[in-house]
């Protein structure tokens, strides 16, 4: 007979070992102090101690001196002013995430945060946390038009939170490849040859909501990565080289990557519409993506977090000759769809997006994305939606790829062939009374995937995926 697990007492965590001390160290950039979008755009900070690092307790914090007009910051906060993150060592690229703004704005933010971290954020990335919206105020009943006194949500910034020419503090942890993976990083194997994070900054238009054109720049300053580091006894630091040793020369670290691709829907498009998406992986976890208008000047206040304007009837991705899934995704975000409006007809593509956070059984759901935010496209009163350009809009949308989902790697599909082609097809239909969209449409289009990293002993870091 056993006991359960409740009551077993012979079942303890184990005794941390070498005499570990947990200690703070400031990282400052090498090339600069102060930093802008329409100047000196890059900031690199190397990392380099005789410590472990461990990203999951490591963040990245700047200051943000805003342009001659007040402002607010998007829903991807302080993401929002990263658009290029890349993790470098000896020359060799260990993490390249395009758009990363787009991607936490948009998809990761919107689909894994909840009412807890808009409060934690509101503290560390100036977010609105129930904030007002004219006369509907957010997390409160909405307008009687709403037919099913529904709620509006996800946070509407009133592009006045930072005053002109004002300073605000940021603070934020970096997201993918070795910044989200669990295991320390033995960074006194590295040698001579320290980590590199290279960040470019994203335009002002992106980055900032404004309730006027846009801000024209703003400065970065202060900037530091505040890592988390553990130190421990020589001896154990014996015991990891005599692992690497006994493992071929290696330690191996994994984590999910993120490559970016673009594509575009013209403009008065209906049907079938084709997105190249090239991704050469051996494991693709799952496509992840967000269009937006091209031409709509409506929402360029949410650049980087609007998802609206495609009204889908279905999608699904061909890789070589096999579709994913072998039927499309049923969705409907034409005003014109089941009930005659843009609130019915979701559900599936939630479901299947929902498989990609691994929340598809979870009674919690997936993040802040409810019927009044993921994809109205119209953005009526009869909707909750006060104005058009004042709320948030999102719509991501996903197609998980794993066979076995959080309990494998590389368990994905393998794209490395380069002769495979991969194409997102998406069924796009006619907006109200039959019209077209009328306007192109941009697509972020994001690949997850795989990734093993290699420690060798040479103190070089190697990436496959």
């Amino acid at each position: 007979m056993s006991l359960p697990s409740s009551i077993d007492y012979t079942k303890i965590l184990p005794i941390a070992a070498g005499n570990p001390r947990a200690m703070r160290r400031t990282f400052l950039p090498v090339n600069g102090q102060t930093f802008t979008a329409a100047g000196n755009n890059i900031c690199r900070i190397e990392i380099s101690a005789d410590q472990f690092w461990d990203p999951l307790h490591s963040y990245l914090r700047f200051d943000v001196t805003n342009g001659a007009q007040t402002c607010g910051a998007d829903f991807g906060g302080g993401h929002g002013f990263i658009r290029r993150l890349r993790l470098e060592q000896a020359g060799n690229v260990i993490m390249d995430t395009n758009r990363y703004d787009r991607l936490l704005s948009a998809i990761l933010l919107p689909c894994q945060s909840g009412a807890d971290s808009q409060a934690h954020r509101s503290i560390t990335e100036m977010q609105t946390y129930g904030n007002a919206v004219a006369a509907l105020a957010i997390n409160t009943p909405a307008a009687a038009a709403v037919a099913d006194g529904g709620y509006l949500t996800a946070i509407a910034n009133n592009s006045t939170q930072i005053a002109a020419l004002a300073t605000t503090q940021y603070c934020i942890p970096l997201v993918g490849g070795l910044f989200s993976q669990e295991k320390l990083v033995p960074l006194q194997l590295l040698s001579s040859s320290p980590l590199t994070i290279e960040i470019e900054l994203s335009p002002a238009v992106d980055a900032m909501v404004s309730a006027g054109a846009g801000n024209t720049d703003y400065t970065w300053s202060n900037v530091r990565y505040i890592a988390s580091l553990v130190d421990v006894s020589p001896d154990v630091d014996a015991q990891v080289r005599m692992v690497q040793e006994m493992s071929g020369g290696h330690i191996v670290l994994n984590s999910t990557d993120y490559t970016h691709f673009n594509g575009n829907i013209p403009a008065n498009a209906v049907g079938m519409q084709a997105i190249n998406v090239p991704a050469r992986r051996k494991s693709m976890k799952s496509l992840l993506w967000v269009g937006s208008s091209q031409t709509n000047l409506i929402f360029t206040n949410y650049r980087n977090s609007y998802g609206g304007g495609i009204n889908l009837n279905s999608y699904h991705a061909k890789i070589g000759s096999i579709n994913h899934p072998a039927t499309p995704v049923e969705c409907n975000f034409n005003v014109n769809g089941p009930g005659g409006t843009s609130l019915n007809g979701r559900g599936e593509a939630l479901m299947e997006l929902s498989k990609c956070f691994g929340t598809t059984g979870s009674v919690v759901g997936l993040g802040q994305l409810n019927r009044m935010n993921y994809a109205v496209t119209t953005g009526t009163a009869a909707e909750g939606q006060v104005a058009v350009s004042t709320p948030f809009q999102f719509c991501p949308m996903g197609l998980d790829l794993e066979a076995f989902q959080r309990t494998a790697i590389e368990s994905g599909v393998n794209t490395a062939d380069r002769s495979t082609p991969i194409t997102l097809i998406l069924d796009v239909g006619t907006g109200a009374a039959g019209a077209t969209i009328g306007e192109a449409i941009n697509i972020d289009c994001y690949v997850s995937f795989d990734s093993l990293y290699y420690i060798d002993s040479t103190g070089i870091i190697s990436v496959s995926h």
